[in-house]
């Protein structure tokens, strides 16, 4: 069954919830369901998109209202939560969802030209990063390499479209042929896109690794993620 309770206008009073683990939904002006999370502890999660205004994902400053149940099992509640929803709705809360990359376009004059070598045009070209990824995975592998090896992709993307960390990581790619493309496609996708193990939602992954902490008071080797 969904989250039931009252449902509590959005505000800086919501960085006054319990300091305890549980799940939260999250609603547009019309009361909508635009979001289903979890967190570890919910005083910390409110206060940081109230402190940051959403900042890691600006989409969710629709919110205007929201609902809260507490429970330690937080991760199994989220997901049966959004399998509900899911059923009912035939997909997930809408910012669940990943968001839809940016389709902006440049002119013509200023696309991005594919060349086999010089003067060999390939007749191919790209107005924005996700056109260049589509171009990318069909043109030929010389084609790549001729113009890695000169970094045209990175100077492209750092001049035209302004994505500096996007370039870094382009110019880094030391790869030839299809290990070429394969590393490309994926720096232009921000990465390749997986199913969450916990909830089953298609998204971005995130990368995370372990080191080993400051021991505790008690002498116990602590260890971050």
């Amino acid at each position: 069954m969904p989250i039931s309770g009252e449902m509590y206008a959005w505000g800086d009073r919501a960085k006054y919830v319990p300091e305890e683990s549980g799940v939260y939904a999250l609603y547009n002006e019309v009361k909508v369901l635009i979001y289903i999370g979890e967190s570890t502890n919910l005083r910390e999660k409110f206060t940081h998109y109230l402190e940051t205004n959403f900042s890691d994902d600006p989409r969710k400053r629709e919110t205007r209202y929201y609902k809260r149940e507490l429970t330690s099992n937080q991760e199994d509640r989220m997901k049966e939560l959004l399998d509900e929803y899911r059923q009912k709705h035939g997909e997930f809360p809408k910012y669940n969802l990943p968001p839809e990359p940016s389709r902006k376009e440049v002119a013509r004059e200023w696309g991005f030209y594919f060349y086999e070598d010089i003067s060999k045009p390939l007749y191919e070209v790209a107005l924005n990063p996700q056109d260049l990824r589509e171009k990318i995975k069909k043109v030929p592998v010389a084609s790549l390499e001729f113009h890695q090896k000169r970094g045209d992709f990175a100077k492209w993307i750092r001049y035209v479209f302004k994505e500096v960390q996007l370039a870094e990581a382009i110019v880094k790619i030391d790869e030839t042929g299809e290990d070429l493309r394969r590393e490309l496609l994926i720096s232009l996708s921000g990465s390749e896109k997986a199913a969450c193990p916990r909830c089953g939602i298609e998204t971005i992954p995130v990368k995370t690794w372990k080191m080993a902490g400051k021991p505790s008071k008690a002498g116990e080797r602590l260890q971050l993620t």
